[in-house]
């Protein structure tokens, strides 16, 4: 296997990790405890922190280790509204020039996305959702908003786990299967309205959050 290949698998083992809250959000690790941890030897995993660290999802500290980004409430917020802007975009793209082979590829994610929703398999289904936004975004044919996007959906998975996770799985990949079908039926309109709703449920949480204190 060539060294991006490994740079490029040790960043989703990273990212994997981080949405699923075993790098804990705030604490510092060392490089040797990451290579424990992931099973990633030295050269990728310094690579896939490097990138990791270039998407704000870490901070490399010299002569201290690697801290993982908190999850803030009031940058929740902010990334919340770039990420609507953003997906907007890359939805209304995706609609517009997904072809017939495509369609058929988000049509088997979402097969896939239900089915882990029946056996309760959260993992499995963070999974899915993550290969459904990569694929929409290659649909969108537009790299440099998918370049964006992407760490702001790596957050956006890591809260939701953190505060919502098998407890939302069901209405969740509802409003992902009703954009899903709007995309494949051409229908712009819906499909951002759903994908609004998608990002309207995380904000509910962090606006209750921040009411209760």
């Amino acid at each position: 296997m060539r060294e991006n290949n490994l740079s490029s698998k040790a960043y989703y083992i990273l990212e994997e990790l981080l949405v699923t809250l075993q790098l804990e959000p705030a604490k510092i690790y060392s490089e040797k405890e990451l290579m424990d941890i992931s099973g990633i030897s030295r050269t990728p995993l310094r690579e896939a922190l490097l990138r990791l660290s270039n998407e704000s999802l870490l901070k490399i500290i010299p002569r201290r280790g690697i801290e993982i980004s908190d999850i803030n409430m009031i940058d929740q917020l902010a990334m919340f509204e770039t990420r609507r802007v953003l997906d907007t975009l890359l939805i209304q793209r995706a609609t517009k020039y997904a072809t017939p082979f495509e369609k058929e590829k988000i049509i088997s994610l979402k097969i896939l996305m239900q089915e882990a929703v029946s056996k309760n398999k959260v993992d499995g289904y963070l999974r899915v959702d993550e290969e459904l936004d990569h694929t929409i975004f290659k649909i969108a044919r537009n790299e440099f908003a998918a370049h964006a996007t992407i760490p702001l959906h790596v957050k956006s998975r890591r809260f939701w786990y953190y505060f919502k996770g098998s407890e939302d799985m069901h209405s969740c990949s509802v409003l992902h299967t009703k954009m899903i079908d709007a995309i494949v039926d051409g229908d712009e309109v819906n499909a951002v309205k759903y994908s609004n709703e998608i990002i309207d449920n995380l904000v509910v949480v962090v606006k209750d959050y921040i009411q209760s204190l």
